[in-house]
């Protein structure tokens, strides 16, 4: 049965919530691997851990979510971050998950997993409500810069997962930009849209942010880590603020209490549809080994929903068909990225002699 290694040091509410939601994934029979400082782990277990599929690496240091990430995982070897993707790679564990400092998972990702061949960014991708299904958003925070062939790759990682978990054969693929025109967007919006104009995926062109919760527009949503960043938390935020609006309007009177209570269940089921905690996690593109990351304010319910997701992507060999899915398209995509390449050597700078 697969092991998920857990950094219980990262994030904003660890350990004691990290801690309590491993539990309860434990306590659905998920074996889990607690990683993490011995003092901060023993305090928060529950009486009866022995009864349950946990198993430890104490460890003594720990990266902070304000740390720089490059330095920090090449500095602190014995983190609770480092030691718990070490001991997946090593084959103790199976699958990882942390919401501690993404990018600081994201260079442990890098450095010890590895990158599928061929990628030269792993991105972060999950699924977005839409009315009534959901889209492929990528990148969600892995990677705030990002030239056109970064933009391009995201695209046909998009392309390989939605065909995997959804089994539709041409899924469609847009670029978020502040307009539909080709012209719209940053220089690298503009370049990474005459590249899928070329390709053969299935590009239906830039659409704008407004347009994100209809149906039947797109499969796949290309962006960078900063945009996808700020649009996921802005549906979030959004979300959040509407419900407290209606919590607010409904305590202005009896009746109106009355008639939330009376509705009670349609709003639980659009509120769980936009709860980032329902899913708990987003997986890790690109890298050869499960990565799970979550949020940093994740409490125990969305902890324990991430562990179950690094679970079941594992049990179902996600990863490794993805990644096989992606290394063919990458192959029949290989003219694009070598023109990409050649154009990108050939604008550099000449050394005079």
């Amino acid at each position: 049965m697969p092991m998920i290694a857990v950094d219980i040091m990262g994030g904003d509410n660890a350990p004691h919530a990290i801690i309590e939601g491993a539990v309860r994934a434990a306590r659905c029979g998920v074996p889990v691997l607690l990683c993490g400082v011995q003092e901060a782990i023993t305090v928060a277990l529950p009486s009866d851990w022995k009864e349950l599929p946990i198993s430890f690496q104490f460890c003594d240091e720990l990266i902070a979510m304000d740390e720089e990430p490059s330095r920090a995982v090449r500095k602190k070897k014995n983190s609770s971050l480092v030691r718990a993707m070490k001991v997946m790679v090593d084959g103790t564990a199976d699958a990882f998950f942390s919401a501690g400092n993404s990018g600081a998972v994201l260079v442990a990702s890098v450095l010890f997993s590895g990158r599928v061949k061929g990628i030269h960014r792993p991105a972060v991708g999950a699924f977005l409500p839409t009315k009534s299904d959901s889209f492929f958003c990528i990148d969600i925070g892995g990677n705030v810069d990002c030239k056109p062939e970064h933009l391009y790759q995201f695209a046909l990682m998009g392309h390989a997962y939605v065909q995997l978990a959804k089994h539709i054969a041409a899924p469609r693929i847009a670029l978020l930009s502040n307009g539909h025109e080709p012209f719209k967007g940053s220089d690298a919006v503009k370049k990474t849209y005459q590249l899928l104009t070329e390709s053969p995926v299935a590009f239906v062109g830039n659409i704008e942010a407004r347009e994100l919760g209809k149906d039947d527009l797109l499969d796949v949503l290309v962006c960078d880590g900063f945009a996808g960043n700020v649009l996921l938390k802005s549906i979030q935020g959004t979300a959040s603020t509407l419900f407290s609006w209606i919590k607010d309007a409904a305590d202005r009177s009896w009746w109106c209490k009355t008639l939330l209570w009376l509705n009670r269940g349609m709003f639980k089921t659009i509120k769980n549809r936009l709860d980032y905690a329902a899913t708990g996690g987003a997986l890790l593109l690109g890298v050869n080994h499960p990565v799970i990351l979550a949020h940093g304010c994740s409490d125990a319910r969305a902890v324990e929903n991430g562990i179950l997701f690094a679970y079941r992507v594992r049990k179902e060999r996600r990863v490794q068909k993805f990644n096989e899915k992606l290394l063919a398209l990458m192959q029949d995509n290989l003219s694009i990225l070598v023109d990409v390449a050649r154009k990108n050597q050939g604008s550099q700078p000449q050394t005079p002699s």
